[in-house]
Formats: structure tokens, C-alpha cells, sequence
């Protein structure tokens, strides 16, 4: 059993690294997909491209880390957790297309095993694919090796939906944003990027989709700028996202993707 065990954490080691060697790829198409606007020139649009690199950004997202991303001011970054979810992520990505709009996902393993259409329609829409655990336990309340093995599930379910050569980028959101020291330190091990947030609308609880818009808008206000962080397996959030789109544009926003990229291209985009 010792053997078995130590056997499979070398091998997810193994295709965590092996997933980083294939994201430059990644990172060209979504760049090149985020160039386009479908002939809407009063879109918002999506700003640049961040490439960032998990070596030089291991944690981001003020609510929990001393930094987030690199943004200027009236700079976001969109992100959605918890999907895919067959009644509204297909929503969700129909309101970033009418904008142009590019997006950070965050997926549960089981539910990119069983929506995995709504996972390569992310990825060939543009967008970026992270992983927010398999079945969204709280990571903190598990043992290490449990926890791991959450993480490694998930990244192998977005990889599977995917479809090589296609993986997941490294990049991680926990659950909850519910971490431990030594889930940290496994994770910078492995390669992974840890996003928290800056701005919580907490449209995970019931809402209207103008109380969500209020929300997020209120919160932007205050910070200035940062992560966003959103549910696409939430109706009311799908429905909100057209509005708050153009609530963004109004008010001066410019929406910043975030990509994987080396420490030198992420160098580059921080400038």
C-alpha cells in the first residue's frame, strides 16, 4: 500500500507537469480568439491578455493574499466558479460572445465528467479552463492525501473533457477559498496557481439579477479593480451578466483574461 501510494502521487506529479509543457499552446489560441469581436465595435470587449506564470504569482486575490493580479485601475478580471451546469453555463458563455468578452472558469471535476461539451465550448470560445476541485469539498477539512487526490481528480476530469492535446491550465481555486499551510505547500509543488478573490457579489445566494449586478457594481466601486468572482451554475448569475456586462462598459471597466504563460511573458504583461 505504502509502494501504491507513493506510485501515484509521482504520476500525478508527473502529469501536472507534463499538462505545463503543453499550455503554451493553450495560451496561443485563447490569445488569438480574444483578438476578435465579431464586428461589434461599441463591445466591451476583452482589454489584453495576461499571461501569468504560477512561479511568480503562486497566490492571488486580496481577500485572502497581500496581492492579487496585476491590474491597472478599472481593470477586472471575470471568474466562475462551480460549473459547468447544463441549464446556465451555456448562458453564461452566450453573454460574454455578444460582448467579446473573456473569462476565467474555475470546474468541478464531476461536473465537467458530465458536461464535458460546455468544457471544450469554454476552451474554443476562448476562454480559460482552471480547476476548483472534484466534488467541492472543503479541502481543509480533509486529510492532505484526500485533498490531493480532489485536485488531482479535477484536473484529470478538465483534461479528460477537454481532449488532448488540450489540458487545463494551472490555475486553482479551493472551495470555500478553504486552505490549509500544508495544502499550500502542495500546491506550490505541483505547479498550481491558488486564485482567491478581490470582489465577492455573493451571488451564491438567492438573488434577483439586479441584486447581483447592485452587488458586484457596489464592490467594484470600493476596490477599483480585481477579480471577480461569479457561479455560472447559478440562473439568476446567468441572467445578471448581459446587464452587468454593460454596467461595466458605463462606468469605465476594461475586462483583462488571464492566461498561463512564462516567467518572461509574464514579466512583459506586468509592465
Amino acid at each position: 500500500m505504502g509502494w501504491n501510494k507513493a506510485a501515484e502521487a509521482a504520476l500525478a506529479r508527473l502529469a501536472i507537469r507534463c499538462c505545463l509543457a503543453c499550455l503554451p499552446l493553450a495560451v496561443l489560441a485563447s490569445g488569438a480568439l480574444a483578438q476578435s469581436c465579431n464586428g461589434k465595435p461599441d463591445a466591451l470587449g476583452t482589454a489584453r491578455v495576461m499571461a501569468l506564470d504560477p512561479a511568480v504569482f503562486p497566490q492571488v486575490g486580496t481577500v485572502q493574499y497581500p496581492q492579487t493580479v496585476p491590474l491597472r485601475d478599472h481593470e477586472v478580471v471575470l471568474t466562475f466558479d462551480d460549473g459547468p451546469w447544463p441549464s446556465s453555463t451555456g448562458a453564461v458563455l452566450d453573454a460574454l460572445a455578444a460582448q467579446c468578452v473573456k473569462a476565467n472558469f474555475f470546474l468541478v471535476g464531476e461536473h465537467a465528467q458530465a458536461s464535458p461539451e460546455l468544457v471544450r465550448r469554454e476552451y474554443a470560445e476562448g476562454h480559460t479552463v482552471g480547476t476548483h476541485s472534484e466534488t467541492h469539498a472543503d479541502l481543509a477539512k480533509l486529510p492532505l492525501a484526500d485533498a490531493e487526490k480532489e485536485i488531482q481528480d479535477a484536473i484529470a476530469a478538465a483534461n479528460a473533457a477537454l481532449g488532448a492535446p488540450i489540458v487545463a491550465a494551472p490555475f486553482f481555486r479551493a472551495p470555500y477559498l478553504s486552505t490549509t499551510p500544508s495544502l499550500l505547500q502542495y500546491l506550490s509543488k505541483a505547479g498550481l496557481m491558488l486564485w482567491s478573490i478581490d470582489v465577492d457579489p455573493e451571488d451564491w445566494r438567492p438573488s434577483t439579477p439586479d441584486e447581483v449586478v447592485e452587488r458586484t457594481m457596489a464592490g467594484l466601486e470600493k476596490k477599483g479593480s480585481g477579480i471577480i468572482l461569479m457561479h455560472d451554475v447559478q440562473s439568476h448569475t446567468a441572467a445578471a451578466l448581459p446587464k452587468f456586462l454593460e454596467e461595466l462598459k458605463s462606468h469605465g471597466y476594461s475586462v483583462v483574461h488571464v492566461v498561463y504563460g512564462s516567467a518572461k511573458e509574464a514579466a512583459a504583461h506586468a509592465q
